[in-house]
């Protein structure tokens, strides 16, 4: 049975995940309460960005799919930056820190780093071979036109 994946809201929950980390680095969080459990939800959230891409592209005739890729994107941007700010030592959870953490954090900057060109991959042959097939036919468009006569 093919299991139907809600991207929108899989999306806006990522996204949710994503700034609740953004707040934890501004705020002055004790790292002994929250490092680990900000560890795994970057991981979380780094494969839940790869599943979702992965479906998305693999879904050839998803309704919406542009849009989704566009929120996906979007999504990744901000995943990467709050990775960066950890790697750069910005907030109260980095890698200058806690320099054991510095490697996982360029594992998971890498890899969302490749989920951004694959996602550029997909627009760019898009655009560069884009569907000849009519949405309409011939024969339907003949009888769309035909009351208008």
């Amino acid at each position: 049975m093919e299991k139907n994946i809600n991207f929108e809201d899989n999306i806006f929950i990522l996204n949710t995940r994503i700034r609740m980390i953004r707040d934890l680095l501004l705020l002055d969080a004790d790292p002994d309460l929250f490092l680990e459990k900000t560890l795994n939800d970057l991981d979380f959230i780094g494969n839940t960005l790869s599943i979702l891409l992965d479906n998305l592209g693999s879904n050839p005739h998803y309704i919406g799919k542009d849009e989704q890729f566009h929120n996906l994107t979007e999504t990744e941007r901000l995943f990467s930056e709050e990775i960066k700010e950890i790697i750069n030592g910005e907030g109260s959870i980095s890698a200058k820190e806690f320099p054991l953490i510095q490697e996982r954090m360029l594992v998971l900057w890498n890899q969302s780093q490749e989920r951004q060109k694959t996602t550029e991959n997909f627009f760019f042959s898009e655009d560069e071979s884009p569907t000849m097939e009519p949405l309409v036919s011939s024969n339907e468009l003949s009888e769309l036109l035909r009351d208008m006569k």
